[in-house]
């Protein structure tokens, strides 16, 4: 997604043109108006949980979730003024049986998207073009004020994956005179010139422009069924003509993965079906196994036959004639295998012509990883990654990798058709697993299937904050997610401890609810019953302990408890414990973490064996409140400070993974320092014989998985002096072991103790360390 580009449509009346002139308060914003079917700004639409598609030059729209929402990025310079646009126009043309839409807005005083700004309105899924013109005044009063700064469009509300959505055009006005004369100018008639994408469960089906015309049948430009066994290489798409009087021929211009999603190019009617061809070679065995699979693929499309007795010769020169005809037979189907010169061998040429047709389908699988290594046991460092569309430049995941970030959890645009695959290819160059927010948790074998092969993808995401009320049919959901998909995550974060008992049961969104009720031994309750009835094999919750309070630096006082209540949970269960930390300022009691209080933060999670440090959130929403990216797409501060410490986090993790958490304890906890109490600290951990320290302290206690005679212990150290008060800890420890090795900012040390046996670490604010001690 690029910023807005100046654009009025020539066909509205002057007087509408005029008057959008004479209103712009800036020349060099965009007016306020869309226009997609047959117009400039279909790319400028960025979609959440659906899929954006192109058809003869009309803009469609397929859910893949329950919440198709609709956005296109406002420069500051568009923001525009509530009073003087009120009417909001949109001609839409849907198949559903819901019956409400809604538009969901910012404003100068209104910074976030929330129901505070949801506007609903009604809408008929009757599958023919209509009109609505809604007065925004009446619909949203309190809040349609000021200076309106962005807003969302949810074409229905909910959306579900049967429904069909085609818009057409939307925009703001004066009056809903000239919003009606904007929607009258609409050309919605198809354009056959334009090239077509159809899509459905399993198949994505290009069609070349020129090849449709009036009346045409889809069904008759796609797979008749997609049912097929075994999906492989050798898996082709047969094509027989509508006159009957042809035999059927191999379509060389496909691809089937093994999850049997298929992509292919139609250029006629007919009839289209699936089949496995028997490709039996005797002479490519030693090969490695990429190039055997491009050689039964090309092999099965006809583009290079076999040499002759069930073998291929694949060291044999490759022939002009076989080349230019393979060559000529996938141009007829638009695509161009970009190559210079000729492949030398026959088994080179087959690995290009593969990799011609992957390309152009956008399904070329090109990673250094795999997905294994991707999802092997480590200290995740990830973020929540939603940015807004101006934000999602061409090196947006090399730069988030290059911040020590291996782990994302994309939503929003990010997440959408329109950037999904140079997401997933990317995430698979630069080695960061993927977890999905495209609504993919439902009917997971079909819906994941394009992707799925991606050594990136790790799973998707499912909700954030739910109540224990909805735990028993989001388990049903999640665990038969897992199950169907072999492992994938279904993610969900939990509600953290300052939830009170309403949003325990019911969700964040509870009406009327405030936060900081806190109640651990309800909040144990609800983490107990996360890891009883869900199968994944973690817990996830958000701690945000960085305040301000009269001028000075203040902490949440139950910080360590929350921490603590859903470890102790998922220790007890089996499973791992995420957590986001806080990582930007969203309301002014709330203050951007330094570098120290992004180390801090880190390490009190890890004291208590958490193996998920996730950044809430990676990307700034508007101007007022950046986060470790601006809104569109710069890094600040603080992006350079969390770097620092995730590195440092990523240099300790082979180490730390290769120990199990045993819980913690403090040293010098008073009521001056109540963030550090919590209950049920450890009460033994003969590792630590003696602690000198004025300072308070927070040590996390583990001990080696694996039980051999190298056998170990390790411990983390965090200094935990307020951080208003800049106090470094001076700690003497006295370690009962043979050999001690400590990580200090990440860097691997064996220290050598005093005279008296101690070990010391001078622990600056916020600091913490990681120590390993053998036996």
């Amino acid at each position: 997604m690029k910023p807005f580009f100046a654009y009025l449509s020539s066909s509205l009346p002057v007087s509408v043109l005029l008057t959008c002139v004479l209103l712009s308060s800036n020349l060099t914003a965009r007016e306020p108006v869309w226009v997609f079917n047959n117009g400039p700004d279909a790319k400028l639409l960025s979609l959440g949980h659906g899929n954006l598609f192109h058809e003869v030059g009309l803009t469609k729209l397929i859910p893949t979730g329950s919440d198709l929402t609709l956005t296109v990025s406002m420069a500051d310079a568009d923001a525009f003024p509530a009073d003087q646009r009120p009417f909001f126009a949109v001609r839409y043309k849907y198949d559903t049986t819901i019956t409400k839409a809604g538009l969901f807005f910012t404003t100068d005083s209104l910074s976030v998207l929330s129901d505070k700004s949801y506007s609903s309105f009604a809408i008929v899924g009757d599958n023919s073009w209509r009109n609505v013109i809604v007065d925004m005044r009446l619909l949203n009063p309190e809040n349609w004020t000021g200076t309106i700064t962005s807003f969302r469009f949810d074409p229905s509300n909910p959306s579900d994956t049967e429904s069909r959505y085609q818009v057409s055009r939307f925009g703001f006005f004066p009056s809903a005179e000239q919003a009606q004369s904007f929607l009258d100018a609409a050309v919605d008639a198809p354009d056959y010139a334009e090239p077509t994408q159809f899509i459905a469960p399993l198949q994505q089906v290009r069609v070349p422009g020129g090849t449709l015309f009036d009346g045409y049948d889809r069904a008759d430009f796609m797979l008749q069924s997609t049912l097929v066994e075994n999906p492989s290489e050798t898996t082709v798409v047969w094509f027989k003509p509508q006159d009957g009087k042809s035999d059927a021929i191999v379509i060389p211009a496909s691809q089937t993965n093994r999850r049997g999603f298929t992509h292919f190019v139609a250029k006629q009617p007919g009839e289209y079906r699936l089949g496995n061809v028997d490709v039996s070679l005797r002479d490519i065995s030693n090969l490695p196994t990429a190039t055997q699979t491009a050689i039964r693929f090309v092999v099965a499309r006809g583009l290079l036959g076999e040499a002759g007795n069930q073998t291929f010769r694949p060291r044999d020169p490759l022939a002009d004639a076989d080349w230019n005809r393979a060559v000529d037979s996938l141009a007829e189907y638009g695509i161009d295998t970009e190559i210079q010169s000729k492949p030398t061998t026959r088994a080179d040429a087959a690995v290009v012509l593969q990799v011609a047709i992957q390309t152009a389908f956008g399904t070329h699988i090109d990673s250094p990883y795999t997905n294994e290594y991707l999802t092997r046991d480590r200290i995740r460092t990830g973020a929540w990654v939603s940015p807004r569309s101006e934000a999602i430049g061409q090196d947006f995941v090399e730069t988030y990798r290059s911040g020590g970030f291996d782990w994302m959890i994309a939503n929003g645009a990010i997440a959408g058709s329109e950037h999904r695959n140079k997401l997933l290819r990317d995430c698979d160059k630069y080695g960061v697993e993927l977890i999905l927010g495209d609504g993919a948790y439902r009917n997971p074998a079909v819906a994941t299937a394009e992707y799925f092969d991606h050594p990136s993808f790790a799973g998707t995401y499912v909700t954030d904050e739910p109540g224990t009320d909805q735990y028993d049919s989001l388990a049903e959901t999640s665990n038969a997610y897992y199950k169907e998909t072999g492992g994938k995550l279904p993610y969900i974060n939990l509600l953290p401890m300052y939830a009170n008992a309403a949003q325990l049961k019911y969700g964040a969104s509870a009406a009327a609810i405030e936060y900081y009720d806190p109640d651990p031994a309800l909040f144990r309750k609800y983490c107990d019953a996360f890891c009883e009835k869900f199968d994944a094999p973690y817990i996830c919750t958000d701690i945000y302990p960085l305040n301000w309070s009269g001028g000075r630096r203040t902490t949440y006082k139950d910080y360590c408890e929350s921490i603590n209540v859903i470890a102790a949970s998922a220790r007890e269960h089996g499973k791992d414990f995420w957590c986001c930390i806080q990582t930007y300022a969203w309301v002014p009691s709330k203050r951007i973490p330094t570098e120290s209080e992004f180390r801090w933060q880190s390490y009190c999670m890890l004291s208590f064996g958490c193996k998920g440090l996730l950044c809430w959130t990676y990307a700034g929403h508007n101007s007022e409140f950046p986060s470790l990216i601006t809104f569109d797409g710069k890094r600040t501060n603080a992006w350079y400070d969390a770097a620092t410490v995730f590195k440092e986090i990523r240099n300790i993790s082979d180490a730390f993974v290769q120990y199990q958490n045993i819980g913690a304890m403090n040293h010098n906890c008073t009521d001056d320092t109540p963030y550090l109490k919590f209950s049920s600290p450890v009460e033994n951990f003969p590792t630590v014989e003696q602690i000198r320290c004025d300072a308070p302290l927070l040590i996390g206690c583990f001990e080696k998985k694996e039980k051999n005679d190298a056998m170990g212990t390790a411990l983390t150290i965090v200094n935990m002096s307020e951080l208003e008060a800049v106090q470094t800890a001076q700690v003497k420890v006295n370690l009962k072991g043979s050999k001690v090795i400590a990580w200090p900012r990440g860097q691997r040390e064996v220290e050598t103790p005093d005279a008296d046996g101690f070990f010391s670490f001078m622990l600056a604010p916020g600091e913490g360390i990681f120590v390993e001690v053998e036996n």
